[in-house]
């Protein structure tokens, strides 16, 4: 019922979004701060020409995450309406991923409209995307704001592009110096992956992390099928084991919490990737009493009091509760307008601070050019946040 009730809604607002997702939302009729946001919503493929063609309460997958963006965007925009310091902003909103309007052909159509922007907001869902807006915006002299994908698009010598999803880098390089951390504990250090290019590069960045041989430690390379007796007889009962396991290969990581698991006489902490974080396969019963640690820059918990309104605001809209990029879309449009609106053409030195935070910090660091120390290649988001969860409950938060 309820779930037919999610789509009934969600259908009248995409008709509306339809006829409205070009449309300014504008503050105020004298508005001088401008602001772009690029979402990849896909709206052609909820119609035939004019005609709604999707039926028995089914949505394309590839309109839900620009869509729930979107909804973020929205929720935020509501609440800057609120403050006393919104009313010279002026945001337009973008579909990126509709029929002639790709992002070449929306910079050409609207460049004039866009080169007054104060900043650009995007969601990219795709790697080759990036260049072309970072491409524009630094010659624009526009900041631009990554707000959903980790990955920074091979960009070079763009100090205008913001990473806020933080780089495998950045999280490998966390996830070893909290791996060195049981280095001189009484533990069982190790490190178990699969073959694959992913793997690869994590081993790649945990052997330069390492290059003074502090943790000397060789990852072991297991195949998808690999029999338990290879992982068991690497654990110790005598000590707490501590695994760290580099792939975001999700049936993998299943299949080594499985056999963690059955295996009650080990104590064993297991350290992942951060796509954990959306790994639900790991709160199941059967994986009871492991202790798993993965990076995030985004902590939604229930216990904060905006994350609380937002369930509570989009339940009542959707009947469903908000994703990731919901919230993504939210404190993004809410930050970075806020920061905007009050300071306009200097609120790009401002970006790193933490002053109009609204659920997450953030530590924006420039990344520097490994073959020119002195070239900032773009920023990027380094705060990161470790989650602690046992039997699918958050235990603490680091």
């Amino acid at each position: 019922m309820l779930a037919k009730a999610f789509y009934t809604h969600l259908i009248r607002f995409i008709l509306l979004l339809a006829v409205t997702i070009t449309a300014q939302q504008t503050f105020a009729q004298n508005t001088k701060h401008q602001i772009a946001v690029f979402a990849p919503i896909y709206l052609d493929d909820a119609f035939d020409g004019s005609t709604y063609k999707i039926w028995e309460n089914k949505l394309p997958k590839s309109i839900l995450p620009g869509l729930e963006f979107y909804n973020g965007v929205t929720l935020a925009i509501d609440s800057l309406k609120k403050t006393t310091t919104a009313g010279n902003l002026y945001v337009k909103i973008y579909d990126y991923k509709s029929k002639g309007n790709s992002l070449n052909e929306i910079l050409a159509k609207d460049n004039n409209a866009l080169s007054n922007a104060k900043v650009i907001i995007a969601s990219f869902n795709n790697r080759s995307d990036i260049k072309i807006l970072a491409d524009y915006a630094k010659q624009k002299n526009i900041p631009l704001i990554s707000a959903t994908y980790p990955n920074d698009g091979g960009i070079s010598d763009n100090p205008y592009f913001f990473l806020l999803n933080s780089s495998l880098h950045t999280h490998s390089k966390a996830l070893y110096g909290y791996f060195k951390k049981f280095k001189s504990l009484k533990t069982n250090l190790l490190y178990v992956t699969r073959s694959g290019a992913f793997e690869d590069m994590v081993n790649g960045y945990f052997k330069s992390f390492d290059s003074a041989k502090t943790l000397n430690i060789t990852p072991t390379i297991l195949t998808d099928t690999f029999y338990s007796n290879q992982l068991i007889k690497m654990l110790d009962s005598t000590k707490q084991n501590v695994i760290f396991c580099g792939t975001v290969n999700e049936a993998f990581a299943l299949k080594i919490a499985s056999v963690i698991a059955a295996q009650k006489k080990y104590k064993t902490t297991l350290i992942g990737m951060p796509t954990w974080d959306g790994l639900k396969g790991l709160d199941k019963n059967e994986y009871k009493g492991i202790e798993f640690i993965y990076t995030t820059p985004y902590n939604y918990s229930k216990t904060n009091d905006l994350v609380a309104t937002i369930n509570k605001s989009y339940y009542d809209r959707f009947f469903a509760k908000p994703s990731d990029y919901v919230f993504k879309g939210y404190e993004t449009m809410l930050r970075f307008g806020k920061t905007v609106s009050t300071y306009g053409t200097n609120a790009m030195q401002l970006f790193g601070d933490d002053m109009f935070k609204s659920i997450n910090s953030l530590d924006i660091q420039p990344v520097y050019n490994k073959d020119n120390a002195s070239q900032i290649d773009f920023y990027e988001n380094k705060k990161l946040y470790f989650i602690k969860k046992v039997d699918g409950v958050v235990k603490s938060v680091e």
